[in-house]
Parts: structure tokens; sequence; C-alpha cells
């Protein structure tokens, strides 16, 4: 596995768990598809955002 999609894993866990917290109510299937279930497009996606949140920090 490459770092950038354990990059993107790591990312979309941390949503997951986010989201399942703080969500009011029963949140969008979307927003809880787990990692092997995400479009590639999304894979990247979240990839891309944990690059620029490590950056930033």
């Amino acid at each position: 596995m490459s770092a950038t999609t354990e990059n993107g894993r790591v990312f979309r866990e941390a949503w997951i768990a986010g989201v399942l917290r703080h969500f009011p109510g029963e949140p969008k299937p979307g927003y809880v598809t787990p990692w092997d279930q995400t479009p590639e497009r999304r894979r990247q996606t979240d990839a891309d955002i944990f690059e620029r949140i490590e950056l930033a920090s």
C-alpha cells in the first residue's frame, strides 16, 4: 500500500469517526462509506486533504 493510499485511509477513518460522534441523526451513507467501498476519486480527495492538513500543522 502506498503512503498516499494509507494517508487517505487514515483520513477517511478519522472522518467517519467524527461524523458518527458529532453528526446529529442519521448521516448520509456517503459520509460513512468505508474505505474499501469509497470511489477512487473520493479516495484521492481524502489523501489530498490529509496532505494539506499535515503541511499546515
